[in-house]
């Protein structure tokens, strides 16, 4: 018995050493050092022991730290994260692995309205129509860009601060593509839809821009047939043609029509003075004489 009790004080040390944590100064100075934007920094809660598959003992542990970066152009953000100690064997010391932001706000810049996010989506498929419309070839017209409201949805680890909106827009199909059968009927047209999408607005030179906007598949809520003429006649959306192709008036294949049927009239009407003409010619020839016996 007097054995076993002097063993158990050998041990104790040894157990305190390998579950002796790092303290806060060193915490601090670790994530200040992998960060290097860190202004201030506060740890919070107490340590967190995790085992990772294929150990046999708690390999990892976490320490929750809020922080502040420095300010660049009046602007800053709070952060918060983990800094996250690793070691190799249940009795070695702990490592720094590194700091993960789980949060984050930005602070000091200017609240952006429901017209502003509207615009700042606009502006990013002038400058690159695959940030928002990724299948942009397939898309003849586009009726809405619209944010119901500026109130954020969510903001992600990095920073990026989420919106939810809705993108309106027509969409080729052709279901007869491909189809190889004689007689076939030639069956195509443009699908509306209205997605759900977010933009993501991130910090660019001090200010809040959207720098993307994701999305879905969805069930068109309408879908109208086109005639081959017509259908090959789309032209599809890019970054320069964007305001010839966005409005709530959508495609009008009868103005079209109306417009080509005016042409054929004028067409038309240059002719008939000429045909006139050419039958009043056929009249001026050569009198018929008739000789008899003959």
């Amino acid at each position: 018995m007097k054995f076993f009790k002097t063993s158990i004080l050998l041990v104790l040390p040894f157990f305190g050493f390998a579950q002796s944590f790092p303290t806060d100064a060193k915490v601090l100075e670790d994530i200040k050092k992998y960060h290097g934007k860190i202004a201030t920094a506060k740890v919070q809660n107490d340590w967190k022991l995790e085992k990772e598959a294929g150990y046999t003992f708690s390999n990892m542990a976490k320490r929750v730290v809020a922080a502040t970066t420095v300010k660049e152009n009046g602007v800053n953000k709070n952060i918060i994260g983990l800094a996250i100690y690793v070691r190799g064997g249940a009795g070695e010391s702990w490592n720094f692995s590194r700091y993960f932001v789980t949060g984050s706000e930005v602070v000091g810049v200017k609240t952006l309205t429901t017209e502003d996010l509207k615009q700042q989506t606009i502006e990013l498929i002038k400058k690159d129509i695959t940030k928002v419309f990724y299948h942009h070839k397939e898309i003849p017209w586009v009726y809405d860009i619209s944010f119901e409201t500026s109130v954020a949805d969510r903001t992600d680890r990095t920073g990026d601060v989420i919106y939810n909106c809705y993108l309106e827009f027509e969409k080729m199909f052709n279901d007869s593509e491909g189809i190889t059968l004689p007689n076939y009927p030639f069956e195509a047209g443009l699908k509306r839809y209205r997605i759900p999408a977010e933009a993501y607005v991130r910090l660019v030179d001090g200010q809040m821009k959207v720098a993307i906007v994701t999305y879905g598949s969805n069930e068109p809520i309408s879908k109208r047939m086109l005639t081959k003429k017509q259908y090959e006649s789309l032209t599809t959306l890019t970054s320069e043609n964007f305001d010839q192709l966005y409005g709530p008036e959508g495609l009008n294949f009868e103005s079209n029509s109306i417009l080509n049927n005016k042409i054929d009239d004028k067409s038309k009407s240059q002719e008939a003075p000429a045909k006139e003409q050419a039958a009043k010619s056929k009249k001026l020839g050569f009198p018929k004489i008739k000789i008899k016996g003959l």
